[in-house]
């Protein structure tokens, strides 16, 4: 029987082998890459800037049948980032002496996956801004990244905007800052570990050398937790099924404690950088659908679910009014513009799709609204 086992074994490992060999030949990625950089260098901080978007990038998104003010959207879309890693036009540098340069910093509202280059409120604010303008040749870069916070608009401005020469930034940035907050209780990512408990663990160390294999990796996106669908960006929006899941769990009115000390310091920092790099700069409060009055919007909230657990709506909707108030206070406070976003756009599928991101219309009434903001300002 021994005898048995022991050569049944030996073909198991064998074939296993054998697979592993043959799936090397048609990889999949390695679902903890990330942390496993991280794992082996001090935990300081990100060694690199991790949100951003790498150069020269073409890709394509269709959106599935039904998305709100999507209509005419029948072919792929367009999603092209330029030289530098934004969206946008290709930029130049040295900075043209007839180029006037704006950045806009934010989350996936400026991003704007799902919306088409001609589309996207950055291009549409562009376009308004050269018209009638014979003084300068505008540029509206767009660097939104999706997920993006306050700590992250921070990083984004300092390293990889300051240098490039703008002359206006535009910071459009709430909802990722009211999620990421009432999440994580320690965003300012500090090492709040003792030296050694920061050491890797035997457990770590086998998923380190397990996820090394093809078969592992398959094994953990076969069995992977639906959860992970609220937070993935596909090729082929799926907010169908995000708005599902979501639905499908009861509604928690009890909302956590928020701490918005860091917001409000960073963007004293924001402000501060520009102030210090004779930089224009102008906030856009977040508008978001939580409180709408339509059936239809309310049928295609799915980010009302975090952490596994559905939130009261209108009860998140204060968080977010919070935060915007914040943001008004402090651009009142240190004579910075603020476009109120949240009542210039209004709570309707017009212009939105779901929680807080634009459609084509809203997309183009961003950028005109924005644009005779920027122009009453500069009369």
């Amino acid at each position: 029987m021994w005898k048995t086992i022991k050569y049944n074994l030996i073909v198991l490992l064998v074939l296993l082998a054998l697979v592993e060999i043959v799936l090397w030949f048609f990889p999949v990625p390695d679902p903890y890459e990330n942390a496993k950089k991280n794992m082996f260098y001090p935990p300081i901080g990100n060694m690199y800037i991790e949100s951003q978007f790498d150069p020269n990038l073409n890709l394509e998104f269709a959106t599935e049948d039904g998305l709100l003010g999507f209509e005419n959207y029948k072919e792929p879309t367009k999603f092209t980032i330029n030289n530098y890693g934004f969206r946008g036009d290709e930029l130049k540098m040295p900075k043209p002496n007839s180029e006037y340069r704006i950045f806009a910093i934010g989350g996936s509202s400026t991003e704007s996956l799902y919306i088409d280059d001609k589309d996207v409120w950055t291009q549409v604010l562009q376009e308004n801004l050269n018209k009638n303008n014979d003084s300068a040749n505008v540029k509206v870069y767009n660097a939104g990244k999706s997920g993006d916070n306050i700590q992250d608009h921070l990083a984004m401005l300092s390293h990889r905007i300051i240098h490039l020469q703008p002359d206006e930034v535009i910071v459009f940035c709430g909802i990722n800052d009211v999620t990421r907050l009432m999440l994580d209780k320690n965003p300012l990512k500090f090492n709040v570990n003792k030296k050694e408990e920061a050491k890797v663990g035997f457990g770590k160390m086998l998923g380190v050398f397990l996820y090394e294999f093809q078969i592992p990796r398959r094994l953990y996106y076969a069995f992977k937790s639906e959860e992970d669908a609220l937070e993935t960006i596909e090729i082929e929006s799926n907010y169908q099924k995000k708005v599902k899941k979501t639905q499908s769990r009861p509604v928690e009115n009890q909302l956590p404690e928020t701490d918005y000390g860091n917001y409000t310091n960073k963007l004293k920092s924001l402000i501060g950088i520009c102030q210090a790099n004779d930089i224009k700069l102008i906030f856009a409060t977040q508008v978001v659908t939580w409180d709408t009055e339509e059936e239809t919007l309310k049928n295609w909230h799915w980010m009302t679910s975090r952490g596994g657990t559905r939130y009261n709506a209108k009860r998140l909707q204060q968080k977010v009014d919070s935060i915007n108030a914040i943001t008004i206070n402090e651009g009142k406070t240190f004579g910075i513009p603020v476009f109120r976003t949240d009542s210039i756009i209004p709570k309707t599928s017009t212009y939105l799709y779901d929680d807080c991101h634009f459609n084509p219309a809203g997309s183009k009434k961003m950028g005109d609204e924005l644009a005779t903001f920027i122009k009453t300002l500069n009369k």
